[in-house]
């Protein structure tokens, strides 16, 4: 487990109010007992430092923008302006993308715009969406647009811009004027940004006619919580298959010196059989390299295939049947294995560079290819090792084996990345198959850790997509044990469970975890405390006592309906407001199932994307009330006949008709409740509970009408 130290005066604070608070407890931290343990002392909430280590931070970056009909569209129908509008904005959302990358990300000396911009950030792919679209007159139509941004901590301050208030400050981005016909030509391995009048933009020194100014609004995005990676999940069939592509590289043939290095690595320090003699002698048809080894007591077997372009084989990375076999063997690994590893350059857009692009246009596994890659419903972990990777990201999750973020995890980069080891690559065997002994179970964060600290040259920041659905309880974690008297950790089970003091009466077993959702009902997550140092948390009663017995209760306000795709026309208008939006118009019910009143103050929903919606301070609904969220409008001209509260977000809610996620978490960022949908959600019906107010009742489609927002499902008052 990472640690983090206390400075000097919050130590003083934390023992003065623990031996307060528990009457002399304070006083055995550091000291052992009689079975020569350190001891682990449970930490009050709010007494101790609350640090968790990640480089980068996300934001959210929206503005407004507009795209210009061709003159031959005068005159033609409402119906063909706007599919022609929508057409434009999608190509638009690139254009504004390129432009916005082209200005946050780090420049090396050797880049002709090197003095524009530089970040350290990098803009998702694929990650913008529409608020709202606008017809301005017959040919120009505005729309409103968010895009998500991964970057340095500090960005909002390091981009010059301007304070609004609410945590969001405002930036003017120059883009350069590029017309319908270059967005109409948008094709693979010759985008219109590709060439060099864009490749290297820079609006310093252009004429002002031939710059269009974008005002951007940017703000935080909510963070993710440290969880493990799903350990269980990979080795479900006790094995676990590993592909490692190195990419073709100019810098010294950096692709046959790692990829030697990573062999020699594996057979001499990580105990792999190799099914040749040695390094020379593999190719792409040899077969894995094996190892034995054992998790939680239990034998996985592990295969690592690897891949480079070797010249003058099939592979020869200076040939276009080269590239062809380098990025046929990826794809096969992306259909087949349970980790897939790349180590090589890349680039914002540009995916997996696996030949040597300056003699073949073969070879490259680009964003665009991603989500029709054949990929399993079975969980992967996938590393993007190279430069600014961070945009693939977002790029699996339009894969329909990916739906909603699940079953996958995706390591990638918000910066450059050090091309001159593959210790990367290493790092992440290590944190999959241990050395020597039982496998160590590793959060994201003691691996990220570890990946951003690599290199001396690079100030790497690595991050992890999809951990939102990653466990939150140790691998290894019996639950059964929780709340056993013990005197030592060995009493409690395996590595996943340890004996921490509660009080100066009880010591009893609890479980690792990173969040209060990891811990069974009626447990919170709390810091514990090793000597001086904050060294995990666990699983702990919510009454701080099991003497009392841990106060189990499910959750008082429960998602009770959802509407994500309003029925065309005005049947859509659930808001009531005379119109129908395909976003104003999307709404989530919540109920309070139990007998107190609940204040919502800061209580948040969120999409499978991000935070949507928080509530104000002062909130509170009823004890056996409801309140309705909609996506948007102005809420004084709502007509919903309901007793309960009506609010609306201020950028919609953006549910996907073809599947998504609705989180409900608490001033914390706890999770409250939480439901998620597919392709059902699309049917122009809202899901609701099969039985209303009932937390253990499944989602169905609307039984009687096509919704029924602050009703319950028969028309019936809450």
């Amino acid at each position: 487990m990472s640690s983090v130290r206390y400075s000097k005066l919050v130590l003083v604070l934390v023992l003065a109010l623990m031996v307060g608070l528990v009457g002399g407890v304070g006083s055995m931290i550091g000291c052992s007992t009689s079975s020569g343990e350190e001891e682990f002392i449970i930490i009050p909430e709010g007494k101790a430092d609350d640090f968790f280590a990640m480089s980068a931070q996300e934001y959210v970056m929206e503005g407004t923008s507009k795209v210009t009909l061709e003159a031959s569209y005068a005159g033609a129908s409402a119906e063909d302006r706007l599919a022609r509008a929508k057409e434009l904005i999608g190509y638009k959302h690139i254009v504004i993308e390129w432009f916005l990358n082209v200005y946050l990300i780090d420049k090396s000396d050797h880049d002709d715009n090197e003095d524009y911009g530089g970040f350290k950030s990098i803009v998702k792919a694929g990650s913008y969406e529409d608020m709202n679209i606008t017809e301005v007159d017959e040919l120009n139509f505005e729309f409103k647009f968010q895009m998500i941004v991964g970057g340095a901590k500090d960005l909002m301050t390091l981009i010059p811009s301007q304070d609004v208030g609410d945590g969001k400050r405002k930036f003017t981005l120059q883009m350069g004027i590029v017309t319908n016909e270059y967005m109409d030509n948008l094709e693979f391995n010759s985008e219109w940004y590709r060439s060099s009048r864009w490749s290297d933009w820079t609006p310093i020194g252009k004429d002002p006619e031939d710059l269009e100014p974008i005002e951007l609004t940017v703000w935080p995005e909510t963070r993710s919580v440290d969880a493990w990676i799903d350990y269980n999940a990979l080795y479900a069939d006790g094995r676990v298959s590993i592909d490692v592509h190195f990419g073709w590289d100019y810098h010294g043939e950096y692709h046959l010196k790692h990829s030697k290095a990573f062999y020699e690595w594996l057979t001499t320090m990580m105990g792999f059989a190799s099914p040749v003699d040695s390094y020379d002698l593999y190719t792409r048809t040899s077969g894995p390299l094996t190892k034995t080894f054992t998790a939680n007591g239990r034998e996985i077997n592990a295969e690592i295939r690897l891949y480079w372009g070797k010249p003058g084989t099939e592979t020869d990375p200076d040939t276009a049947a080269g590239g062809i076999a380098l990025e046929d063997d990826m794809r096969e690994s992306f259909r087949s294995r349970d980790v897939i590893i790349y180590s090589g350059h890349s680039g914002f857009l540009y995916g997996f560079a696996l030949a040597n692009w300056r003699t073949t246009d073969e070879g490259d596994l680009d964003d665009s290819e991603v989500a029709g890659l054949d990929m399993p419903t079975t969980y992967q972990l996938v590393v993007a090792e190279g430069c600014d990777t961070y945009a693939i990201g977002e790029a699996f999750w339009s894969n329909p084996a990916k739906p909603n973020h699940s079953n996958l995890d995706i390591i990638t980069t918000t910066s450059f990345s050090n091309a001159s080891t593959p210790e990367v690559v290493q790092d992440v065997i290590r944190a999959l198959v241990p050395r020597t002994g039982d496998l160590e179970p590793q959060t994201y964060g003691e691996l990220l850790e570890d990946l951003d600290t690599n290199s001396y040259w690079f100030n790497t920041m690595y991050g992890v997509h999809g951990i939102d659905d990653n466990p939150r309880l140790h691998p290894y974690a019996d639950l059964t044990v929780l709340c056993q008297a013990c005197e030592y950790s060995s009493q409690c089970g395996g590595a996943g469970n340890q004996c921490t003091r509660l009080s100066d009466t009880e010591k009893i077993c609890t479980a690792f975890c990173t969040d209060d959702s990891g811990c069974p009902e009626g447990f919170s997550c709390l810091k514990s405390a090793q000597s001086y140092y904050v060294t995990s948390k666990q699983c702990v009663p919510n009454t701080r006592s099991c003497a009392q017995g841990p106060d189990i209760s499910g959750p008082s306000v429960i998602i009770n309906e959802v509407l994500a795709d309003p029925p065309m026309d005005l049947l859509g208008d659930a808001n009531g407001d005379g119109v129908r939006s395909f976003s104003d118009d999307e709404f989530v019910e919540l109920v309070n199932v139990s007998t107190e009143d609940v204040d919502l103050s800061g209580y948040t929903l969120s999409d499978g994307l991000r935070v949507r919606f928080t509530f104000g301070a002062g909130t509170i609904l009823p004890a056996g009330g409801v309140v309705v969220v909609f996506g948007g409008g102005d809420v004084s001209s709502f007509v919903v006949a309901t007793t309960g509260a009506i609010f609306a977000c201020d950028a919609g809610f953006g549910l996907t008709n073809t599947g998504d996620s609705v989180t409900l978490a608490d001033a914390s960022g706890d999770v409250v409740d939480q439901m998620s949908y597919g392709s059902e959600g699309g049917h122009d019906r809202s899901l609701t509970r099969a039985v209303d107010g009932d937390p253990e009742a499944t989602f169905i489609a609307h039984p009687d009408l096509e919704f029924s927002p602050g009703f319950k499902s028969n028309g019936d008052d809450f």
